[in-house]
C-alpha cells in the first residue's frame, strides 16, 4: 500500500498508516491482527459500510478512520481507495490461515470424554479449578514435542520473541504454581507445575477447564501464547484476544502493537476499566507462602496453597460486599436528601 500525502499537513494520519504497516509486516500471525470477529467488519468496510465493531477489533484500522476527521476530502478519498482493497485482502487471508490451521491439524491422541469429577481429586493432583474436566488435552502431531515445552522452544528459536525464549529456555528453572486470575483479583484456579511455567500450562488450563474460551487473555508472553493456542485449537480460541499487559509491553521491543493491550484500549472503552496487573498482584500475594511451601512435602503444599487461595478469594469477596454496602448507603442518603428538597 503506497499513499502520497503531504506529511507536513497530515502527520497524524500518516503516523497511523505507519503503525498499520508495522503490524502488517511484523513476524506474527495474521490472526493476531485480524481475528475471526474482525473478518466480517473488514469485508463490510471494503464494500463501503463502516461497521462500528471494526475499530475495537483492529485498532490500527480504527485509528486511521478516526483521523479522517482531521484531513480534507481529497486525502480521505485517497486513503480509502487503498484501505478498502487492503481490508478485503486481510479478511481473505485471515480466513485462509484459519482454515489451514483447522484442516492441517493432526490429533494423534484424541481427547476422551472426561470421567466423573471427584471433588477431592485435587488433593492428589494439585490441580484445582473448582470444577471437573470439560475435555482432556490431546497430543498434536507436528506441534507437540516429546521433550515438552523446552524441546518445542529449541526447534523454533528464530521466530520466537527473544524475551520469551531467554526466560524459558533455561533447563535449570524448576516448577512452581500457576494460577489464573480474573480482573477483580479472584483466583479462578491453580495447578502445581513440575517444570517452569510455559505456554502449555496456560493453554491446557483454559482448554481443559473452560467450557468456552475467555474473550480476553492477558499474559506477559501473549505474543507467543496466541499462536501456540490457535495452532492447536483454532476453533476454540478463534474469538479470544491475547494481549500483553501494559507493565510488560516495554520488554517486547520486537513484537507488534497488535499484541499490546494498550493498543486495544484506544478503540475499545470496555478494556479501559480492566485491571491488567491483576495477575501480577495475585502472584505477588502468592509470594507470601513461597518460603513456607518450599519446606513442605507435596501433599501438605497442595493443601496449604488451596487454603491460602480460598482465604484470599473470601477476603476479596468481603471487600467487594463492604464497598457495595457503603455505596448503597450513600445512594440511599442522597435519595432522602432529594425527597427532603422536593418537600
Amino acid at each position: 500500500m503506497f499513499i502520497e500525502v503531504c506529511e507536513c499537513d497530515h502527520s497524524g494520519i500518516i503516523n497511523r498508516i505507519r503503525q498499520l504497516l508495522r503490524q502488517l509486516f511484523a513476524s506474527e500471525s495474521i490472526l493476531q491482527l485480524v481475528s475471526a470477529s474482525a473478518v466480517a467488519p473488514l469485508e463490510r468496510y471494503s464494500e463501503g459500510y463502516l461497521d462500528p465493531t471494526l475499530a475495537p477489533n483492529i485498532p490500527a484500522f480504527g485509528m486511521i478512520i478516526q483521523n479522517f476527521k482531521e484531513v480534507n476530502a481529497n486525502v480521505k478519498e485517497t486513503v480509502e481507495t487503498r484501505l478498502k482493497p487492503l481490508a478485503l485482502q486481510l479478511a481473505a487471508r485471515s480466513k485462509e490461515v484459519a482454515g489451514n490451521l483447522i484442516s492441517h491439524r493432526t490429533v494423534v491422541l484424541e481427547a476422551n470424554a472426561p470421567q466423573i469429577w471427584d471433588p477431592h481429586e485435587w488433593e492428589l493432583t494439585g490441580c484445582f479449578y473448582g470444577r471437573g474436566l470439560r475435555r482432556v488435552r490431546p497430543f498434536y502431531e507436528g506441534l507437540d514435542s516429546p521433550e515438552g515445552e523446552i524441546g518445542d522452544l529449541n526447534r523454533h528459536t528464530t521466530h520466537l520473541c527473544q524475551k520469551y525464549f531467554e526466560t524459558y529456555k533455561k533447563d535449570r528453572l524448576t516448577g512452581g504454581l500457576m494460577a489464573l486470575w480474573c480482573p477483580h483479583l479472584i483466583c479462578l484456579g491453580f495447578h502445581k507445575m513440575p517444570k517452569a511455567e510455559g505456554r502449555d500450562d496456560v493453554f491446557s488450563a483454559l482448554l481443559c477447564y473452560f467450557e468456552k474460551a475467555p474473550e480476553v487473555v492477558i499474559y506477559d508472553f501473549a505474543c507467543q501464547l496466541a499462536p501456540y493456542c490457535r495452532s492447536r485449537e483454532p476453533e476454540f480460541f478463534k474469538d479470544t484476544l491475547f494481549v500483553i499487559d501494559e507493565m510488560h509491553s516495554s520488554g517486547h521491543s520486537s513484537c507488534a502493537q497488535s499484541s499490546f493491550l494498550a493498543n486495544y484500549m484506544q478503540t475499545n472503552a470496555a478494556l479501559l476499566g480492566v485491571n491488567s496487573s491483576a495477575g501480577e498482584c495475585g502472584n505477588s500475594g502468592l509470594n507470601r507462602i513461597r518460603k513456607s511451601v518450599s519446606y513442605m512435602n507435596e501433599a501438605n503444599a497442595i493443601l496449604y496453597t488451596h487454603t491460602y487461595l480460598s482465604a484470599w478469594n473470601r477476603s476479596i469477596e468481603r471487600d467487594f460486599l463492604k464497598a457495595a454496602d457503603e455505596q448503597a448507603k450513600r445512594l440511599q442518603s442522597m435519595d432522602v436528601v432529594n425527597h427532603y428538597e422536593e418537600f
